[in-house]
């Protein structure tokens, strides 16, 4: 669908410490089978706390594009993918945050969404058809909080090919001009991959509580050993050239026209098989070099990447910008935008890093960038406007 005004107002991300993979426990075996060099390790921090640290860097990035007071959102979305990452059952984790941000009472929901890995890309999605339908609304929040730790979900050996890292994103999709417009977006569904997550694992009885290690690893495994790999493969194929293909069109777009793709935080095999190969595009247009250090932080992978694409100043007015998404389910959402302003004041705010993101300083081994190691401060919007919050 291609969007006539709709447009990125903010973007926020909040990592944890970047841990050298070889410094974590279970990371001896593990940088060679997924090629990953470090995660984000968020300690004593919870996903909802690191969706609210984003949402005030989001703020905070509207704030330097609005005249006047900030809106507050219509609509509020919040994504947490892991039971770890939730905090307790029978409670409102997009309330939290909104509360924690000091967002007043007023029209509108607070809700979450549950595309899985999909759920913040794919939220634009949903957010764009919403607003499209409803000219009451103006603004909408998307935000993601993920924590995931051993024993029930070790960062680098839970799943197959992915090491998970934790962190947090936001952003903010409004009527008005801000950071970028929305192009385009598209979404496609699959069901008859539901099984790849589930195997040959029974429902938990009524009444029970999940409890113990996740086994990612083992229920694909299941199913892959059924239907062999080479069938999902095909099918994750046609999911991802048929977002893509729809969105690129929708916007009048080629995809030599795009800047970036930001994807999935997979390992690379993963990466190459279910993404660049299937897209056709080369790994020098991703975020792949900073995706290895951060890990896959469910569905604030892409957000954390727009986030470092405007806080680095990579991006220039005019750029195009491509997320893909893809979630457990399995679900495919592919949303275009094009770069309208970058804000120096922005740097701040840059997600974590260890070393460098870029494929030509990675092979010249450069040396360490720790400039950026650290956790990202928690700056408030400006102060004037935040009274009006």
């Amino acid at each position: 669908m291609r969007w006539q005004n709709l447009h990125l107002r903010g973007v926020g991300a909040a990592l944890g410490e970047i841990m050298a993979v070889e410094d974590l426990e279970s990371g001896r075996t593990l940088r060679g089978a997924t090629s990953q060099r470090a995660v984000s390790i968020a300690r004593d921090c919870t996903g909802m706390d690191l969706a609210v640290r984003a949402s005030r860097h989001a703020l905070a990035s509207m704030a330097m594009t609005t005249v006047g007071p900030l809106p507050v959102p219509d609509l509020h979305f919040h994504a947490a993918i892991w039971r770890g990452s939730r905090g307790i059952d029978f409670w409102s984790r997009a309330a939290y945050v909104r509360s924690r941000l000091g967002l007043p009472a007023g029209r509108g929901i607070a809700t979450e969404l549950n595309a899985m890995s999909n759920s913040l890309v794919g939220g634009i999605d949903i957010s764009a058809r919403v607003l499209a339908g409803s000219p009451d609304l103006d603004t909408v929040l998307l935000t993601g909080g993920e924590t995931f730790g051993p024993p029930a979900f070790d960062h680098l050996t839970a799943d197959q090919g992915i090491a998970y890292g934790d962190g947090g994103s936001a952003l903010i999709l409004g009527r008005h001009s801000g950071l970028a417009r929305i192009l385009a977006t598209s979404s496609y569904t699959d069901p008859t991959l539901e099984q790849l997550h589930r195997g040959n694992h029974r429902f938990a009885p009524a009444g029970t509580t999940e409890l113990g290690i996740e086994r990612i690893h083992e229920r694909k495994r299941q199913y892959t050993d059924a239907v062999g790999t080479a069938s999902v493969r095909r099918r994750n194929c046609v999911g991802v050239r048929a977002v893509m293909d729809q969105a690129l069109r929708d916007a009048d777009l080629t995809l030599g026209e795009i800047s970036w793709f930001l994807l999935p935080h997979y390992g690379r095999h993963l990466l190459d098989t279910h993404c660049l190969d299937p897209l056709a595009i080369t790994a020098d247009r991703t975020l792949c070099h900073a995706g290895d250090q951060w890990g896959h932080i469910g569905p604030n992978d892409q957000i954390v990447g727009l986030t470092h694409l405007f806080t680095r100043c990579v991006v220039t007015p005019g750029d195009y910008v491509a997320l893909l998404g893809i979630g457990i389910g399995m679900t495919w959402t592919a949303t275009i935008l094009r770069v309208d302003n970058t804000e120096p004041e922005m740097r701040p705010y840059a997600p974590a890093l260890r070393w460098p993101w870029r494929r030509n300083d990675v092979s010249r081994g450069a040396a360490l960038t720790r400039e950026t190691n650290a956790v990202t401060p928690d700056p408030m919007p400006v102060p004037d406007q935040a009274e009006n919050l």
